[in-house]
């Protein structure tokens, strides 16, 4: 986890980003904090099929490479908006090295969530054309790769116990206020 106090002041005018593995609820826990912050909250995923069509397909014909190389502008565009926000981003955005360097200047909550929590969202895998023909496996997997990526670019990291929508966006302000004051004071 990064430390917010090694951090340059940059107050809450930051974006808030919120990273994780496959379901841990970057969307539905992304829209309702930024309810609560009263910001605008984007969602790469959403974005990306606004832009380019559902993701599925888009995988299928163009292949995954091409997929992270407009996910990537797609992050950095939205990072540079004027106006701070609520971001979830998808699972996989944290393998460019570009976002990852673009997360540092950002407000980073990583989404927990165990196996067995995976396993229950994820369903047969489908919409997900990462996950192939065994979700569960293909999630294990995935996520051992890039826990420790997602681990280095957070301040916070959200436990998966909280499961409670309201809980978790409470423990995010809470967590949010007390690295504001920390990056204050450095």
């Amino acid at each position: 986890m990064r430390s917010p106090a090694a951090a340059e002041n940059r107050g809450d005018g930051r974006n808030i980003v919120l990273i994780g593995p496959m379901g841990s609820g970057k969307s539905t826990v992304g829209a309702a904090l930024a309810r609560r912050l009263h910001r605008p909250h984007v969602d790469t995923d959403q974005f990306f099929v606004a832009r380019h069509g559902p993701i599925p397909p888009y995988f299928s014909l163009h292949g995954e490479e091409s997929f992270r190389a407009e996910e990537e502008k797609i992050v950095a565009e939205l990072l540079d908006s004027p106006r701070p926000s609520v971001i979830s981003l998808g699972g996989g955005s944290v393998l460019s090295p570009r976002t990852r360097e673009l997360l540092a200047e950002q407000v980073v909550v990583l989404l927990d969530l165990t196996v067995a929590q995976a396993a229950q969202r994820l369903g047969d895998g489908s919409t997900r054309p990462i996950l192939g023909e065994h979700p569960v496996q293909s999630w294990m997997r995935i996520y051992a790769e890039r826990e420790q990526i997602y681990r280095d670019c957070a301040d916070i990291v959200m436990s998966p116990d909280d499961e409670h929508i309201d809980v978790r966006v409470e423990t995010i302000v809470r967590a949010l206020h007390t690295t504001f004051r920390r990056d204050h004071s450095a």
